[in-house]
């Protein structure tokens, strides 16, 4: 897991101590694979216990799992620094090539960053509960409402009994029919959609299983999913910021979709099928 991407995002989600902890961390991660609890304690002028406990709160054991994982995640980037990456403001003055380059940079490192926070545990979790659900229903809005649609168009290719439904009164009329049996996916960048946090309420209190797809950062509506994917908190300054989470959440999408399609023969023959049927379509 990208353990320097994950501090970066979830750094405003941190009491003062841990925040200062990880502050510390980020500041120089090289030297923190040389260090102990007590160096790193008497350098953040806190107590090893509360080092212990920033480990864990980040899903780690303790604090040498935490090292170990921050020292891969500090050799995969080394080995990726021959990589000329732009991160900048798009600007009024920049050439069609030059934005096209910033834009295709972003989006590229979206997916790479996106790929480097996967839980594949919960993703796995995921594909199982999709596998055996009577049916699921998607929800978003705006840019993730265009992800959720995708998503239902993926999951009615392999024969899913799946909905998407736009308008939140049709969304809670479909939801009265479903049980525990069923899945609500919510897709949602922010986490913080007040009528998709409604939503996914009312579907807890129903005991309907809930996946949701929002950024790596503690949110409300993350904190009600049964299983919780996640996606990169992006740069805050890009103009493209509309466009980068979405890619983010379209690489979570098609992984679930390839891993369905391959561990289901029988979902592999929708596909074709349905690549048969459409030939007729084509000039």
């Amino acid at each position: 897991m990208g353990i320097i991407i994950k501090l970066n995002a979830m750094k405003n989600q941190l009491t003062s101590i841990e925040k200062k902890i990880a502050e510390y961390i980020l500041e120089d991660p090289e030297r923190i694979k040389n260090l102990t609890t007590y160096e790193i304690a008497k350098n953040c002028d806190t107590s090893q216990a509360s080092i212990v406990r920033f480990s864990k709160k980040l899903g780690f054991s303790g604090f040498p799992d935490f090292k170990l994982s921050l020292s891969q995640d500090i050799g995969n980037r080394k080995a990726e620094s021959h990589v000329n990456i732009m991160h900048e403001e798009l600007k009024s003055t920049d050439s069609f090539e030059i934005i096209g380059k910033k834009v295709a940079t972003e989006n590229t490192r979206a997916v790479n960053n996106t790929y480097e926070i996967t839980d594949f545990n919960e993703l796995e979790k995921a594909v199982q509960a999709i596998n055996s659900a009577r049916k699921i229903m998607l929800a978003g809005v705006g840019f993730s409402g265009i992800v959720a649609r995708d998503l239902y168009f993926k999951l009615m290719e392999l024969g899913k009994v799946a909905s998407f439904e736009n308008d939140s009164h049709m969304q809670l009329s479909y939801l009265s029919t479903m049980n525990e049996n069923d899945i609500l996916f919510v897709i949602s960048h922010s986490g913080k959609t007040l009528e998709l946090f409604n939503l996914t309420k009312v579907a807890k209190n129903k005991g309907i299983k809930i996946i949701t797809l929002t950024s790596v950062a503690n949110n409300p509506i993350r904190e009600l999913g049964d299983i919780r994917l996640s996606t990169v908190e992006m740069k805050s300054d890009f103009r493209a910021t509309a466009l980068s989470p979405r890619i983010s959440q379209l690489t979570v999408i098609d992984m679930i979709y390839i891993k369905l399609m391959l561990e289901n023969e029988n979902l592999q023959d929708y596909i074709f099928n349905a690549i048969e049927l459409v030939k007729d379509s084509k000039l």
